[in-house]
């Protein structure tokens, strides 16, 4: 294999990686978001934590 081969092989595999890598990461949050978010408030014994509540309903 000459350089030219050599660099354009280099360049498809770091561009496959790279899509490869935007695939995976889109396809998580893709997957995230369709979760259902029926989950407003943990609650763990006498303590529930609202996860949508200001700073000031904490207190």
């Amino acid at each position: 294999m000459n350089i030219k081969i050599r660099r354009y092989l280099a360049i498809f595999l770091t561009c496959t990686a790279t899509l490869a890598l935007y695939g995976t990461a889109a396809y998580r949050v893709e997957q995230a978001r369709m979760q259902p978010r029926s989950e407003y408030a943990s609650c763990n014994l006498e303590h529930c934590i609202p996860h949508n509540a200001t700073l000031n309903a904490l207190r």
